[in-house]
Parts: structure tokens; C-alpha cells; sequence
């Protein structure tokens, strides 16, 4: 039997999420296994083998916590591991800052 989460990217994301803010052990391995990820954005052309091997492997760790996960792509990867591992957010718009008001 297939729910909901199984088709729904978002529905899966938002499991990530909760398995994530739920489980502290969680969030540290997949923060670990980010740091780990080798590629950058530089090299568009292909993913390096070991890093796609990285991300299979963060890919089947968020599969036994989740269940059913269609898997982070390797722009994904790049995205997550910007944000938790170098600590880079966009702060241009954030809705605490004075200058963002009209």
C-alpha cells in the first residue's frame, strides 16, 4: 500500500523535516554525511562517483527514517549542505530584518 507521502515531494520533504527537528541523532548524521559530499557547483557537468555515493548512501539513511523518499538530488545536496554544514542562508529577505519593512 502506497500513502500519500510515497508521490508527494513535498509530503516527503515535510517528513524529512519532522525526522529531522524530531531526532537529534538525525539531523547529526545527515548533517555528517553532508560534509562529506564532494561536489560543488562549479563542476556542473557530472556528479564526482564518491559523491554521488555520499548521496545514495544520506538517500537510504532518510529512507529508513522517513520510509518512502524519492531521494535529494545532487543540487539538493549542494543546497542542504550550504545551509547546515558552511552555515550560508539568505538573509537578504528575512522577515526579522528592519530594512525588509515597507
Amino acid at each position: 500500500m502506497h500513502t500519500a507521502a510515497s508521490f508527494d515531494p513535498h509530503a516527503q520533504l515535510r517528513a524529512l523535516y519532522l525526522s529531522l527537528l524530531q531526532h537529534q541523532e538525525h539531523f547529526d548524521e545527515f548533517r555528517q554525511l553532508l560534509a562529506l559530499y564532494s561536489a560543488s557547483p562549479e563542476h556542473n557537468d557530472e556528479e564526482p562517483e564518491d559523491a554521488a555515493h555520499i548521496r545514495e548512501r544520506l538517500n537510504e539513511r532518510i529512507r529508513a527514517w522517513v520510509g518512502a523518499f524519492n531521494g535529494l538530488s545532487a543540487v539538493q545536496m549542494l543546497h542542504w549542505r550550504s545551509i547546515l554544514v558552511e552555515e550560508r542562508f539568505n538573509v537578504a529577505l528575512s522577515p526579522w530584518k528592519d530594512s525588509n519593512m515597507y
